[in-house]
């Protein structure tokens, strides 16, 4: 148990470290100014993945890979019980999304459309009613889905991913 927690440590205190040394690259062109992708932290509640939890979701997109996609770390929390166990698991990885507004041709800067996938590893902790615990780390979890952004301003807004497991949340933009 102590490994796992040192491993997630570690993980936190690279992804920490990451983001704060992440830096705009202010010469990239940001799709005429139809989505704001880059400097974004993504907060959320998410339904439906591991046998019907819920959960929390953050990912922070710092990274511009070419002119409609990003790079967010990304980080969640679920549990759920069952008669004989409750479980929680802390998944961290990151995400990848595609900006489509310039390929659907949507010119409001109020909406965004895009696809993301995920990638990444959970550590499992068990409970196991009665005397027996346990824990476990995935070597990797995957995940795809389909999301739409509504900003208000350029400092808030909400979304909503749907796919693999469902996420509705605000949008910060930093």
């Amino acid at each position: 148990m102590k490994k796992i927690y040192q491993t997630l440590l570690i993980v936190l205190g690279l992804t920490i470290s990451t983001l704060v040394t992440a830096q705009n690259n202010p010469s990239t062109p940001n799709n005429g100014g139809h989505y704001q992708g880059v400097g974004s932290l993504n907060v959320g509640l998410g339904f439906g993945f591991n046998h019907n939890s819920t959960g929390f979701m953050a990912d922070y997109e710092f990274l511009q890979l070419g002119q409609d996609f990003t790079l967010a770390a990304a980080a969640s929390y679920y549990g759920y019980s069952n008669s004989y166990a409750k479980y929680s698991t802390i998944g961290l990885g990151v995400r990848f999304r595609w900006y489509a507004d310039r390929v659907l041709g949507i010119t409001s800067n109020k909406w965004d459309v895009f696809a993301s996938g995920d990638i990444g590893f959970g550590i499992t902790n068990a409970d196991y009613y009665g005397e027996h615990h346990g824990s476990g780390v995935s070597p990797i979890y995957w995940g795809i889905g389909i999301g739409t952004k509504y900003h208000f301003n350029e400092k808030i807004g909400l979304h909503a991913i749907i796919g693999t497991g469902a996420q509705i949340g605000v949008s910060i933009g930093l």
